[in-house]
């Protein structure tokens, strides 16, 4: 038990923070499909549902339609981070923290944990449109953060095995 923790602990938190985005990732992916589909056949008639909240629906589809790709870069970033051996950036930090707080927002009005899912659909579109806007900038922060640590064409071409030893 004492060489599992040892290792856990000399385990750099670069590797943790990769992992833990994977496993938020795979979660985002379920969440995403019960919020826009419903979990239940009697959820996905709208016609139950009020009229405020029939016109929320389709934002919170627009929603997930951008937390997935600032999911998928805070990823990419990550293990880019992890492989070349670097430090998280501002521009990384500051765009995993827009993800974070709009990742965490949509999975509490996804399962409806402590009523915040009735409350946004009280909100009407001004909460979907806040959590877009949060969205956007931290995708934005994340692209270029992953653009910036990207490593070069030659780089790449360097580390393939010869194309010719192929066929």
């Amino acid at each position: 038990m004492d060489g599992i923790s040892e290792i856990v602990r000399s385990v750099d938190r670069r590797f943790w923070v990769l992992i833990g985005l994977c496993i938020a990732l795979v979660y985002t992916i379920q969440a995403v499909e019960g919020a826009v589909e419903g979990f239940w056949p009697h959820q996905r008639r709208a016609s139950r549902m009020a009229p405020g909240a029939r016109a929320v629906m389709g934002a919170w589809s627009w929603v997930a339609l951008l937390l997935l790709p600032g999911m998928l870069l805070a990823v990419l970033n990550a293990g880019i981070v992890l492989l070349r051996d670097l430090h998280f950036s501002q521009l990384q930090i500051l765009g995993g923290l827009f993800l974070a707080v709009a990742w965490l927002v949509f999975v509490l009005v996804s399962l409806d944990a402590f009523g915040i899912g009735r409350f946004m659909g009280q909100v009407g579109p001004a909460g979907p449109a806040a959590l877009m806007g949060m969205l956007l900038v931290g995708d934005v922060l994340l692209l270029i953060a992953l653009l910036d640590i990207l490593p070069g064409l030659d780089a790449l071409r360097d580390a393939l095995p010869d194309a010719g030893s192929w066929f």
